[in-house]
């Protein structure tokens, strides 16, 4: 692992996450107390930072030994995620490809080895689930990248919740969607502003990272070329 990678995970680990407000006092009884919450800005998307390339992540938890990777590939309209994770051999790796499109909303889950994919609704996985993540000024550093720390919690449909943090790039910008939670329970847009790092911790205090390791901006229109590929029905 990193340096970066090292001292990204331990100042999560440090840090609690927690909601921050603001108290005025009242001068007298018919004052007004102005509100002094912190009110985040409405999302604007910015093209003049738009990125198209690939994004590569560590996937770890409290076992710096247990790491998979994934590739989020980011075209115009669609987004390609690629999951690597080990096989039964030490040699083996499998991967699992799906392709969020928000043209049509659709959700294609490829399989490589048979050249065939099927269409789900897209966010149709783990429905029910909800993020509420907030600015709250806290800053983070990937990759020699500040960024903006939204903290908050996840809620799974069976009621179990996580805290949740996420770092967002203010130098990479999707613009197609304002808002995208990979398979409802990894944020990958926020705000129009592609997420480098997200962390949860369960009420056991098991932690899962998400971390950026290396961004590759370029054109990425091959990667969502589905020649001789067939449509299951």
């Amino acid at each position: 692992m990193t340096k970066r990678l090292t001292t990204f995970l331990f100042l999560f680990l440090i840090t609690s996450i927690s909601y921050a407000q603001k108290k005025g006092k009242n001068k007298s009884k018919d004052d007004k107390t102005a509100s002094t919450d912190y009110q985040q800005p409405e999302a604007v998307a910015d093209t003049l930072t738009k990125f198209t390339g690939i994004i590569k992540y560590y996937i770890t938890n409290d076992d710096p030994s247990q790491r998979d990777s994934m590739f989020v590939i980011v075209g115009d309209h669609k987004m390609r995620f690629t999951m690597f994770y080990p096989g039964y051999k030490e040699s083996d790796i499998f991967q699992d490809n799906m392709i969020a499109n928000f043209q049509d909303s659709s959700f294609l889950v490829l399989d490589n080895r048979k050249m065939t994919y099927k269409t789900e609704k897209l966010g149709a996985r783990n429905k029910g689930t909800a993020i509420n993540l907030s600015n709250f000024r806290k800053m983070g550093k990937i990759l020699s990248i500040t960024c903006p720390e939204y903290s908050g919690e996840m809620v799974m449909k069976d009621g179990e919740t996580f805290q949740a943090s996420a770092l967002i790039s203010k130098q990479h910008s999707y613009i197609a969607v304002a808002d995208y939670n990979f398979m409802n329970i990894q944020p990958v847009v926020l705000g129009y502003k592609l997420v480098l790092g997200y962390h949860t911790k369960s009420s056991d205090n098991e932690n899962t990272y998400i971390i950026a390791y290396k961004i590759e901006p370029g054109n990425t229109d091959s990667w969502f070329d589905l020649t001789g590929f067939k449509a299951l029905q």
